[in-house]
């Protein structure tokens, strides 16, 4: 194993199951650790052109956002866009638009003593859009703004174990962690992980409350205005610090506008006309003509992605274990997936999703492991369950498939006499109405960009934690994902896992419906753009050719 910069050992070092010190000593680096030199962008070796310089970028996308306050965001989109505005000590790549990986970004350096402490040193010469240099005290500043759960509750989960933050100079920042950390290179990402997306504290303290709407970071594009439900438009930084493998300036755009439009087929009309010239999703129903278009490039695969519905243990009815069990078995996963995603995904038994790599078992998925259709069991459960009748409240997103996933299902329980009244809100509703109220009986969710089971199990149901908003208390299940979060041996974490799935299995807490493809159409004239199946759409090396 050769390595240049050491994160492709770190990364080995948590996929597989070898021991840290053997590796060091047979590739004769010290204990200490492995910090090398960090090369900056890659180059894309796709095209042989000279990328040009200018012009503005239109993305059309599905649904809005809550806040582009990267700490406090619940929204898979606003991730994608915090991405252009914001970096990470941390980012995620994907080599082949398929699987993804983790390397360097503010990091110059990443240095492991022992299996605790991480060390990083960063860039010099990085300065936010207001002009401010970025230095280690900022990114401390960042990192227990992330950790203080008044400040943001369902991020806090992610730095639960860093107990003291050590800044030895300007730019190196040592963290102390009370066990072994494997989630950090997922965490420490400036887009999905969002524990050390790096905000600019003094825009911060001087916005406050109203930080959400004027986002200051060090990423390759400012941020200009926000205009509620229509746009948001973001302009180059020309201080920009990373360059391109030749030594240019990033990025490429004069600027970037995303535009809001949620009704599926309006979206893509405005993709084929050339209103926007990339989408960040699209409808299945469309995916098929999608790629018949000779002017477009369609790109897919299936994300890190779990679609599920939570029932609310907080309260009847579905504080009744054998209603709970009732709903799993009457809903039939593979109807879902060919009627609402028109094939575009695979049926999940199971909440471990294709991109975990070794966590992922794909005999899982086959025969009755997990969850699965079968409605003479589902009636079986009812028959003990103490459902009176009552109408349930479904809650769900606006937008997407969701509407017209939500029906189906509410046919499937009805054929067990289950009554369901659809209620569907806009993002920034929905929100609040399943985090804040919770007065819901089912709501249906897709987690998405989780890369490792700890983001999947953990804060989604966690007894502990803010997301698990149907109140779902399970010591097995607890005593699982605190077991595997703080374990670096894969083997030892996978099987933690398992249990904790089983756990899921056997007190049905949510009903695990499907992982579906994720989507980027643009048209063949944007070049540099690389799928990165998280819910990324990058805009640092792309370019236009018009």
């Amino acid at each position: 194993m050769k390595s240049r910069d050491g994160f492709e050992v770190v990364n080995e070092l948590m996929r597989d199951d070898v021991n840290r010190r053997t590796v060091l000593k047979a590739l004769g680096w010290s204990a200490a650790g492995a910090g090398f030199g960090l090369p900056l962008a890659v180059p894309d070796r796709a095209h042989a052109q000279a990328p040009k310089r200018g012009g503005t970028i239109r993305i059309g996308s599905f649904s809005n956002i809550d806040t582009l306050d990267a700490h406090n965001t619940t929204s898979i989109v606003a991730c994608s866009i915090h991405n252009n505005i914001y970096n990470g000590l941390l980012k995620t790549v994907s080599p082949d638009g398929k699987s993804v990986d983790f390397k360097p970004e503010l990091a110059r350096e990443w240095e492991i003593q022992g299996d605790r402490v991480h060390v990083f040193r960063l860039h010099k010469g990085v300065t936010f859009h207001n002009g401010d240099p970025l230095t280690a005290a900022d990114v401390k500043w960042n990192l227990e703004r992330v950790k203080d759960k008044q400040q943001a509750p369902i991020h806090a989960w992610k730095l639960e174990l860093l107990e003291a933050i050590e800044t030895p100079d300007s730019h190196t920042i040592k963290l102390h962690f009370s066990k072994p950390y494997p989630f950090l290179r997922v965490a420490f990402t400036g887009s999905t992980g969002r524990a050390a997306t790096i905000l600019s504290p003094r825009a911060v303290k001087e916005k406050g409350k109203a930080y959400g709407r004027n986002p200051v970071g060090t990423g390759p594009f400012k941020f200009v205005e926000w205009k509620e439900g229509d746009s948001i438009v973001l302009e180059r930084n020309a201080g920009y610090w990373e360059t391109d493998a030749s030594g240019g300036k990033l990025p490429y755009l004069d600027r970037v506008m995303i535009k809001f439009i949620i009704e599926p087929s309006t979206l893509v009309a405005a993709l084929k006309t050339g209103e926007v010239d990339l989408i960040n999703n699209v409808a299945p129903q469309f995916v098929g003509d999608l790629r018949k278009d000779p002017r477009l490039t369609a790109l897919s695969a299936v994300g890190g992605n779990w679609r599920v519905l939570h029932m609310n243990i907080a309260k009847e009815p579905f504080n009744d274990k054998a209603l709970r069990k009732a709903v799993t078995f009457a809903i039939d996963r593979k109807e879902i997936l060919d009627r609402v995603e028109f094939g575009e995904g695979i049926v999940a038994h199971g909440p471990i999703s294709p991109p975990m790599g070794a966590f992922y078992d794909p005999a899982f998925e086959r025969g009755k492991n997990g969850q699965y259709h079968d409605l003479e069991e589902a009636r079986a459960w009812m028959k003990r369950a103490k459902y009176d009748g009552r109408e349930l409240l479904f809650l769900s997103i606006n937008s997407g498939t969701a509407p017209r996933q939500a029906e189906v299902i509410q046919a499937h329980l009805a054929k067990i006499g289950v009554k369901v009244r659809i209620e569907l809100a806009d993002f920034p509703t929905f929100r609040r109405r399943w985090l804040q109220e919770r007065q819901w009986d089912l709501v249906q969710i897709q987690w998405d960009a989780d890369l490792d089971p700890d983001e999947t199990l953990y804060p989604e149901l966690h007894s502990g934690e803010a997301w698990n908003a149907g109140k779902w208390v399970n010591k097995d299940f607890d005593r699982a994902v605190e077991l595997a979060r703080a374990e670096n041996d894969v083997k030892k974490r996978k099987k933690a896992y398992d249990d904790a799935v089983k756990a899921i299995l056997e007190d049905a807490p949510v009903a695990v419906l499907l992982h579906v493809n994720e989507q980027k159409v643009f048209h063949k004239y944007v070049k540099g753009f690389q799928m990165i199946p998280a819910g990324l759409i990058n805009m640092h090396a792309v370019w236009l050719d018009r």
